[in-house]
């Protein structure tokens, strides 16, 4: 089945934890018919998911992000978030039991900065029911098209 897929971008740290559980069973909810792909099930080291990523990143139509329970977010998050918005898929921060725009990433201080803690995620406007899930159909429908399109044009 071809449906949309959805990254969910979260810190390492809190892949096993009850907060995890909790996100990933709230974005399952919001965005049912999508396809979730949930790095903490696919990676088990940061060089298979940095050797993964760049040709994952291609396939997402959206990523939602949630921050660790402290509110922050690593590097690995802040680099799917960067490519996100490269590539102009669907981007939406989980902020408590709701879909925002990801209003800003504010970083740490540098004393405090670590690699498991480089910025703050600060929630935008909300998203309303089905706003985002249709957002994300909709860049899914053309990367489809455009993908029928190159492959026919490779014929």
């Amino acid at each position: 089945m071809n449906r949309p897929r959805i990254y969910l971008a979260h810190s390492a740290s809190s892949y096993g934890t009850a907060h995890e559980a909790t996100c990933l069973a709230r974005v399952v909810e919001l965005l049912p018919g999508c396809q979730i792909v949930d790095p903490s099930g696919r990676y088990t080291t940061d060089a298979g998911w940095l050797s993964a990523w760049p040709r994952l990143v291609q396939s997402l139509d959206g990523l939602v992000l949630f921050t660790a329970e402290d509110g922050t977010i690593g590097a690995g998050c802040w680099r799917e978030v960067g490519d996100a918005l490269a590539r102009s898929i669907g981007l939406a921060l989980l902020d408590g039991t709701q879909l925002h725009e990801l209003g800003a990433l504010v970083l740490v201080e540098r004393l405090w900065r670590t690699p498991g803690r480089v910025a703050e995620a600060v929630p935008g406007r909300a998203f309303e029911p089905g706003e985002f899930a249709s957002l994300v159909g909709s860049l899914h429908r053309r990367r489809v098209a455009r993908s029928a399109s190159t492959a026919w044009k490779g014929a």
